[in-house]
């Protein structure tokens, strides 16, 4: 999975108050945390890059609740206007400017429809939203390799200021309630202390509960992260009085921390249990690289003995690094639509223009607004008030932001996309048609451009022709229907599998009254036709539909799954479930999975420009691994129907073929055109395998 990290600084103080001490090695952790984020993001490595959002989360919670704690312990009291100028003054100018200029950018680069969810992506970051968009519309299991929002990134950010928009009130309200019943600052610290204890722990607790049952909403989920900002914050209110520790065992405990993050950037990956209780190493190992560092007598000599963190290098990218994450991912992504992402020069461009555009953010932006007064109050006697300016300078922004998102996606709107011009689907040459596997003389258009093929890039995802009209859902109860011949004589067919299977649908809506066929649906999320884990989503929907091909008379069974799916299965989880159906004398035919192509097949299809003759997958690649399927076949006795000549030739498998679009993820998901055209082909092995 991909793409989270938020690199927020302390709150910078005003011109005429102190600031806090310097701590070199906060700002390296910074340091490794956005490197490893954009070395992750761009080159897929470490493949546990992502953990730079746990180590930014722990520092952002104990940099802003340690000033929230000094500020109540010296005055008393806490000014939350003045809190939130401050977030503000630090996060929104750069976040606004990368929003606006990625939705600008992104309306003349990418599909209309994209470039229109770029634009309401923008709306949701600029609100500190995007966590809940990417739970609700970036994580669609069919969308599997295309190119993210060039905003997803915003989730942590957006995480950050929710935590932040009841922290400040709470540490509040703990802390003048303990001073009111104890009138001590010992008694509130401890107060404070017991609160987030017990606030940290149910969060983590939470945190374990939806990983286990919903790991996409704990990913992005507020809920499911606080125990990690709120870790830092319960080191802040633990640290509040100095301490002191001996010179030997600091250093080794930060660099135990150091070590702790090192592991846990190559030992977690995309299939650990993440963010709970996996998260718990880099977040704990960052606590205490960050307490290692508390009460420092000796900070030359400390410093010294941890130079991979407080060397200039990295000091000066802990403070860009809130620069470089805004700009990273937007570059990532968009750069795709430009240069081959499977290209040396598409990674050098990438780290080049993301260094360029974060510098010039960090010294013409941050700096600038950081060194101004704005928002700030207009002196020192204005303990709550501030420039009168302020809330309108806010208001007007987020208008802006509004403004230019909405009107940039409606102008797209409003633009016509340009026709397709494909050759006709009852042409020769078209689709399937054109593969190897119809032995037709075809010749591809030389250059063949996007505007000379089907689907359209925005019609790509919807394009079903029908596949999915019975599926369950997942976590939905079983569901059949029934399509094709209603005579007496038909020859009973059920479909039986997961979305792969019900990627096949169209096939048989196209064929079954030609070839005499009434054809039960039994598809479903995730549920291929095998022996299911006891209590998953799949097991009693399995074991009904097995019940049904075993009691139900069908002349034949088909199916068909996906090759990364199957890399786990054993052979006997299939013919423990097709072999009793054979038993009943039902023939089992077993369509081989499709080849799956790699998510640089989709930058490549949507680059501006691009020969499409270009875009294709090594045949070896794209049919890795073995779909294990086959053994359970040749076991079973099933009946298998190869395809693969209508999706690759010898040596590669292009993502057009006979002017359409072949493929709609990088899940192995077909698109429903080209299934269509392929249909009298499916049907015609179909009947020969059974006979």
């Amino acid at each position: 999975m991909s793409l989270p990290v938020s690199t927020l600084a302390a709150p910078t103080a005003a011109p005429d108050q102190r600031k806090p001490s310097f701590r070199a090695d906060i700002q390296g952790l910074r340091a490794f945390a956005v490197v490893v984020v954009i070395l992750d993001h761009l080159f897929h490595w470490p493949s546990g890059g992502f953990v730079g959002v746990d180590v930014f989360f722990v520092i952002s919670g104990f940099l802003i609740t340690s000033h929230i704690l000094k500020e109540l312990e010296r005055t008393g009291r806490l000014s939350l206007s003045g809190f939130y100028r401050r977030r503000i003054r630090r996060i929104a100018p750069a976040a606004t400017l990368v929003i606006v200029v990625t939705v600008t950018a992104s309306a003349f680069l990418l599909p209309r429809g994209r470039a229109v969810s770029v634009a309401i992506d923008g709306v949701w970051a600029f609100f500190f939203g995007a966590n809940w968009r990417s739970m609700m519309v970036g994580t669609d299991y069919f969308q599997l390799g295309q190119l993210p929002s060039p905003l997803q990134h915003y989730w942590s950010l957006s995480v950050e200021e929710q935590f932040y928009f009841v922290w400040p009130l709470l540490a509040m309200i703990v802390f003048m309630g303990a001073m009111r019943r104890w009138r001590t600052t010992t008694a509130a610290r401890v107060a404070i202390t017991v609160v987030f204890t017990l606030l940290v722990v149910a969060s983590f607790v939470w945190a374990v509960v939806e990983t286990s049952s919903n790991p996409t909403a704990a990913y992005f989920s507020t809920f499911s992260r606080a125990w990690e900002l709120g870790v830092g914050s319960l080191l802040a209110a633990i640290t509040l009085r100095p301490w002191r520790l001996p010179f030997a065992f600091r250093v080794a405990l930060a660099w135990l921390g150091i070590v702790g993050l090192l592991t846990s950037i190559f030992w977690i990956d995309s299939s650990s249990v993440f963010p709970a209780p996996t998260a718990a190493l880099p977040v704990l190992s960052t606590a205490a690289v960050i307490a290692a560092g508390m009460g420092s007598s000796s900070a030359r000599s400390y410093d010294r003995a941890l130079w991979p963190l407080t060397n200039r290098v990295s000091t000066y990218l802990g403070g860009i690094s809130y620069s470089l994450y805004l700009w990273h991912f937007p570059v990532i992504v968009l750069l795709a639509s430009l240069v081959p992402v499977d290209s040396t020069r598409y990674f050098v461009f990438a780290l080049v223009i993301t260094a360029i555009t974060s510098v010039l953010s960090y010294h013409l932006v941050e700096e600038p607004v950081r060194r101004s007064r704005w928002l700030l109050p207009k002196s020192k006697s204005s303990v709550s008030g501030g420039s009168r300016r302020g809330p309108a300078v806010v208001a007007a922004s987020a208008v802006a932001v509004l403004l230019v998102c909405a009107g940039l996606g409606a102008a797209r709107l409003a633009t016509p996309e340009p026709t397709p011009t494909p050759p006709a689907a009852d042409v020769a040459c078209f689709g399937a048609t054109a593969a190897p596997g119809a032995a037709l003389d075809c010749d591809r258009p030389d250059p063949l451009t996007i505007d000379q093929v089907v689907p359209t890039l925005d019609d790509l995802q919807s394009d079903t022709a029908g596949g999915y009209a019975c599926w369950r859902p997942k976590g939905g109860e079983l569901k059949t229907c029934t399509y094709g011949s209603t005579a007496p004589n038909a020859v009973r067919v059920a479909l039986v599998g997961d979305s792969h299977a019900a990627a096949l649908l169209p096939a048989f809506l196209d064929q079954a009254e030609a070839h005499n066929w009434s054809v039960d649906t039994f598809v479903g999320f995730g549920c291929q036709w095998r022996t299911q884990e006891p209590g998953s989503d799949c097991d009693a929907v399995e074991q009904q539909t097995q019940q049904r091909l075993l009691d139900g008379g069908y002349d034949v069974v088909v199916t068909t799954g996906a090759r990364w799916a199957n890399v786990d299965a054993s052979t006997e989880q299939f013919t423990s479930q097709w072999s009793p159906v054979i038993a009943t004398g039902t023939k089992v035919v077993v369509v081989e999975a499709v080849p799956t192509v790699p998510e640089a097949t989709f930058a490549c299809i949507s680059r501006v420009g691009v020969d499409l003759n270009g875009c294709v997958t090594d045949v070896d690649e794209a049919t890795s691994p073995v779909d294990a399927q086959l053994a359970a076949a040749s076991a079973s006795g099933a009946a298998v129907v190869d395809m693969t000549d209508f999706y690759c030739d010898e040596t590669e498998c292009p993502a057009v073929i006979g002017s359409v679009i072949v493929y709609r993820d990088a899940a192995g998901h077909i698109s429903g055109t080209y299934m269509k055209s392929m249909a009298p082909y499916l049907a015609d092995r179909i009947e020969a395998a059974v006979g």
